[in-house]
């Protein structure tokens, strides 16, 4: 039997992947592969025979993905396993925004009879928690990945007027009920609420900051349920005091954001819900799986994807793409290629393959046979 290790908690769905050809332990010297939720891997070091990393989850932050790719370990994401989940914490933080019903709660809550009875007090104090409805507000979606398009979706079904934009969509992209713009300007301009759909890049860290804000409506609010880095917390802070912010809903708190009048923050409940880790750790499963004994890969974040059909014998090469034509000269049989940024993937089909040669390549990082 094959050792999977855990670095966290792991939904028991797993074991319905796994049958009877794997274990998940807590500890083992000769894992093939680790299954991982939040854990930070930053300072971790993966034994040699690790092949492949699965994060049940989209996010890979607390994974040193590239260092992983030097190593020949193939990280996973399972990218929209936990959409529904986020997308229904997002609905919430909209009515939360918009009612000021966390603030209503907390003071309900401190009341007891004395003067007056409990229900006095409600009737004259609940006009101090006035809002707003969402219908017929303009909702602006930054992202339309799987999460984003459900949530649009569902804001246009509650009769919000749904706006969005997403640099890697093709410019002849339509998504029914959504206005999709060429400008991120635009959309921070026209926007009633904001709600971000991003993963933590070098392009999204501080994408909401004071030069942002500015040209935003006055009391416009925002919801966060991507990274807390995505938002400068200075700058977000500032405006929720001068109320050009009405309000901002983060699923990440920290200690600068936590304890502002109008900042409301969210214990990262994003994905905490039992179908959302029950979907993203057999998704995980399934594709660590898949590479283990078929050398396929779908949804890797540091290799390309590459699926081929088994015929017999097979090798798989991990390798800077610069060693794939090296690799054609001495390979026999069925080849396929895949390149993603500077790493490449081979796989050999069919025939038995002379691996000492194909290691000896320069650039070569790891080479298998199964």
């Amino acid at each position: 039997m094959k050792n999977i290790l855990k670095l966290n908690a792991i939904s028991d769905k797993v074991l319905d992947v796994f049958k009877d050809n794997y274990q998940l332990c807590d500890s083992a010297d000769d894992a093939l592969g680790i299954m991982v939720r939040s854990y930070n891997m930053h300072e971790y070091t993966p034994a040699d025979s690790i092949l492949c990393v699965g994060r049940a989850g989209a996010g890979t932050n607390n994974i040193p993905v590239k260092d992983y790719a030097a190593k020949g370990v193939v990280v996973f994401n399972t990218p929209g396993a936990n959409a529904n989940a986020v997308k229904e914490l997002v609905l919430g933080a909209l009515f939360l925004a918009s009612r000021k019903i966390c603030q209503g709660i907390n003071w309900a809550n401190g009341l007891t009879d004395g003067e007056k009875t409990v229900g006095e007090q409600v009737e004259k104090g609940k006009k101090a928690f006035g809002g707003c409805e969402i219908l017929g507000k303009t909702l602006a979606v930054y992202g339309l990945g799987a999460i984003g398009r459900k949530i649009a979706q569902s804001a246009c079904a509650l009769g919000m007027n749904v706006i969005g934009f997403d640099p890697y969509l093709p410019k002849d992209a339509k998504i029914e009920g959504v206005t999709i713009l060429n400008d991120k300007s635009d959309l921070f301009k026209m926007c009633d609420y904001l709600t971000l759909h991003v993963p933590l890049t070098n392009e999204t860290r501080g994408l909401i900051n004071k030069d942002t804000i500015a040209i935003m409506k006055d009391g416009v609010k925002v919801i966060n349920a991507s990274r807390g880095e995505i938002v400068n917390d200075d700058d977000i802070i500032s405006a929720t005091e001068s109320g050009k912010v009405s309000c901002y809903v983060t699923d990440f708190p920290n200690a600068k954001v936590v304890g502002h009048a109008n900042i409301l923050t969210i214990p990262h409940l994003g994905a905490s819900t039992e179908e959302a880790e029950d979907n993203c750790a057999v998704m995980a499963a399934s594709q660590m799986v898949d590479y283990i004994e078929n050398g396929n890969i779908v949804n890797s974040v540091n290799y390309p994807s590459i699926k081929v059909d088994r015929n017999g014998v097979r090798t798989v090469i991990l390798c800077k793409d610069s060693s794939i034509d090296e690799i054609k000269v001495i390979a026999k049989g069925n080849i396929t290629t895949a390149v993603k940024n500077e790493y490449g993937v081979v796989i050999l089909d069919g025939e038995k393959q002379d691996t000492a040669k194909l290691s000896a390549i320069d650039g070569v990082i790891k080479v298998r046979e199964i």
